[in-house]
């Protein structure tokens, strides 16, 4: 016999619903009669295929960032623009070219 005690996840319990009171049965059965399983209700294929559509065709829009998100990737794209050029270009051109690129990003990021 081993000596090792079963953890609760290693036990697998299954719980059976229990009815509803306002629930009524669908056919009387007789006393000696054993119960059948419970019937779990399927969704209908065009309920699947209606809830699959409106998750495909509405994508999520994706939240816009804060002024300081924003500033903070701006500072990173115009610091790779920099570090590319060996530090010899304007840092502001970088600095604007930076912004248009965010800016391009993240309108397609809530489109």
């Amino acid at each position: 016999m081993s000596s090792k005690r079963k953890t609760p996840a290693r036990t697998k319990t299954t719980k059976v619903p229990t009815p509803v009171a306002s629930e009524k049965p669908s056919a009387v059965q007789p006393k000696g009669a054993p119960s059948a399983p419970a019937a779990v209700e399927m969704p209908s294929a065009s309920a699947e295929l209606a809830a699959e559509r409106a998750r495909v065709e509405a994508p999520k829009a994706a939240p816009r960032p804060s002024r300081e998100e924003r500033h903070r990737l701006i500072a990173k794209v115009a610091y790779g623009y920099a570090e590319r050029a060996g530090f010899r270009n304007n840092p502001v051109d970088d600095w604007l070219n930076a912004e248009r690129e965010v800016d391009a990003r993240l309108e397609r990021l809530a489109s």
